[in-house]
């Protein structure tokens, strides 16, 4: 396997043909497209547009439908209380749990300066440890590697969402990094699981040019 098969997640446009490269992981689409996308497709990556804990209907959805439900993507929106809402998120995990082996993706407010997270953000953290989550981060935020050195030391596994593919690659060597192991890609993959990009073609081609 290369390093960086089933990175790329895909979030172009529903109806756009799949792309054959083992470096495309998911397909992502919005729960509001899930009753337009064929049963038939491999995993689903499910960017909720609701609120964090609006879990239910989607995964529900996903079932009645017979979709192959791989990911939930969903976001802390309250910049005041992130780890109150990660509770929520917790719970309604706990309510309608998601197929086994659905990772979830939670978006946290991480691009608001370069300082890195403070005390509301280190305890949005701990709360999203409690429940196994992946966290996703913007490829592109100024302060993307002290969140990365904060989730690590969680042992929390980590996604990555926009920015470019360059930001993200580079995001992967800054984990391999701060693990201890400069250099070491495969380190940095063990950790940052995926990004989630809408410029798919374009990153496959990147990629395949460093394998």
């Amino acid at each position: 396997m290369s390093t960086w098969d089933g990175f790329v997640d895909d979030l172009r446009p529903a109806g756009s043909a799949p792309l054959d490269s083992p470096y495309v992981g998911l397909r992502a689409v919005h729960d509001t497209s899930l009753p337009d996308v064929d049963p038939g497709r491999a995993g689903l990556r499910v960017v909720l547009t609701g609120g964090a804990a609006q879990v239910a209907g989607p995964v529900a959805l996903c079932e009645r439908r017979g979709l192959a439900l791989g990911a939930l993507d969903t976001t802390l929106r309250d910049p005041v209380d992130p780890a109150g809402n990660a509770r929520r998120v917790g719970a309604a995990l706990a309510d309608s749990p998601p197929p086994d082996g659905t990772r979830v993706h939670v978006r946290v407010p991480a691009d608001s300066g370069p300082s890195g997270p403070s005390g509301p953000g280190l305890a949005a953290l701990d709360e999203l440890s409690m429940i196994e989550a992946v966290v996703a981060l913007p490829a592109d935020a100024p302060s993307l590697e002290p969140w990365l050195d904060a989730a690590l030391d969680r042992e929390l596994t980590v996604s990555l969402v926009g920015g470019t593919v360059g930001q993200a690659v580079d995001a992967v060597r800054v984990a391999a990094r701060l693990w201890g192991d400069p250099g070491d890609v495969a380190v940095g993959r063990r950790f940052v699981v995926s990004w989630l990009t809408d410029d798919t073609a374009a990153a496959v081609a990147h990629l395949e040019g460093l394998a």
